[in-house]
């Protein structure tokens, strides 16, 4: 996840989308011909892109988007009939607050209170349950002595290999394979040998005295999670799917919404990719796949948006002249920061929305 860098990869999305659309001139795509299409999440916060796409594209996008950011492939044949020249921008989201300087939070301004809340809340729900399992195995597993010999005091539930789903530690990791039968069978516990790598971990002097939980020395390496999977009215969980098998680096993040949203960003690029590489609608069409990550800053001083930035990971494009490229995150950069942010196609929407309030109506049919 830390290939998807922030720092000064970050654009403004009011100079961002106006980059793009100049980047899509210059490899050739008509203005009269372009479609954009989103694939974003639902939440409110990622109106403004919408809007400045409809801005500067001259058209309001596609709808690429499942909740989450993740990328509906199977509308690919319905986006490549409505234009020829097709952009696809595709952005897992995160919020921050710029105050504190805490990411995955958002400002909810029409709530009673103003209050922050999660975002991306169908990315912090998939990751509360995971998160909870963690905070119970960094307090259920405990490190100490019996007799002057380093010990680790394991919760027997994390002792259960049969259970259907939970946190299941890598033993070899905890436990001295040269002593691996219980020092101790306690109430609700058993006390073993700490593992030499285990033992490693901390200053002997810390092994002595009163028992400990094991807290941020419980890392990703040493454990993993199995959990089933999750169904609801649209069938088993897409997303919590998709960000799995990253858990344990999530959950043991500093920043786990952040990084949730970095990794779910590339994961999508990948797939997605590959499903535009082999849709035939897509041939004989300029397409352009864009992918990033929409960091949401909560509205300052009464703004009524969010100061959104877009950070780019990677882009494909498959033109009609039979040409196909990849860009990496750097190439991306460069290409849309060497495109200028003047946009004399953009449309105002003041005057689009007086003109079409001033022309005759049209009567329907009486059927």
């Amino acid at each position: 996840m830390g290939d998807l860098r922030l720092g000064r990869m970050a654009i403004r999305y009011s100079q961002f989308v106006p980059k793009l659309y100049n980047y899509c001139l210059s490899l050739g795509f008509q203005r009269s011909r372009m479609m954009p299409s989103r694939a974003f999440c639902s939440d409110e916060s990622q109106g403004y892109p919408v809007i400045l796409l409809a801005q500067h594209f001259g058209t309001f996008p596609f709808d690429h988007g499942r909740v989450g950011g993740k990328v509906a492939t199977d509308r690919h044949g319905p986006h490549a009939h409505h234009g020829e020249d097709l952009v696809i921008i595709q952005a897992s989201h995160v919020g921050y607050d710029a105050e504190r300087q805490r990411f995955g939070v958002y400002q909810r301004q029409r709530t009673a209170h103003g209050e922050f809340g999660a975002n991306c809340g169908k990315m912090a729900a998939v990751l509360d349950w995971y998160q909870q399992e963690y905070r119970h195995a960094r307090n259920d597993v405990q490190l100490g002595t019996i007799d002057c010999t380093p010990t680790v005091f394991i919760d027997n539930a994390l002792l259960d290999p049969h259970r259907a789903e939970g946190l299941f530690l890598q033993l070899d990791r905890f436990i001295d394979p040269a002593q691996p039968d219980p020092l101790q069978v306690l109430a609700t516990s058993k006390a073993f040998a700490a593992a030499p790598s285990l033992f490693a971990l901390l200053p002997e002097a810390d092994w002595q005295g009163a028992r400990r939980p094991i807290g941020d020395l419980l890392t990703a390496e040493m454990f993993c999670f199995r959990r089933q999977p999750a169904v609801g009215p649209e069938g088993h969980d897409l997303l919590e799917e998709a960000i799995a098998p990253a858990m344990p680096t999530l959950v043991t993040s500093p920043n786990p919404a952040l990084d949730a949203a970095r990794y779910h960003t590339q994961i999508e690029f990948d797939r997605t990719y590959r499903t535009i590489q082999r849709e035939p609608a897509y041939h004989g069409k300029n397409v352009l796949f864009v992918s990033g990550l929409n960091v949401d800053v909560s509205p300052l001083g009464g703004l009524l948006f969010p100061l959104t930035k877009f950070v780019p990971w990677a882009a494909y494009a498959r033109l009609r002249d039979g040409r196909t490229f990849l860009l990496e995150q750097d190439a991306l950069f460069e290409a849309l920061a060497a495109q200028p942010i003047e946009n004399a196609d953009q449309i105002s929407f003041d005057a689009a929305i007086q003109t079409m309030a001033d022309v005759e109506g049209i009567e329907l049919p009486l059927v």
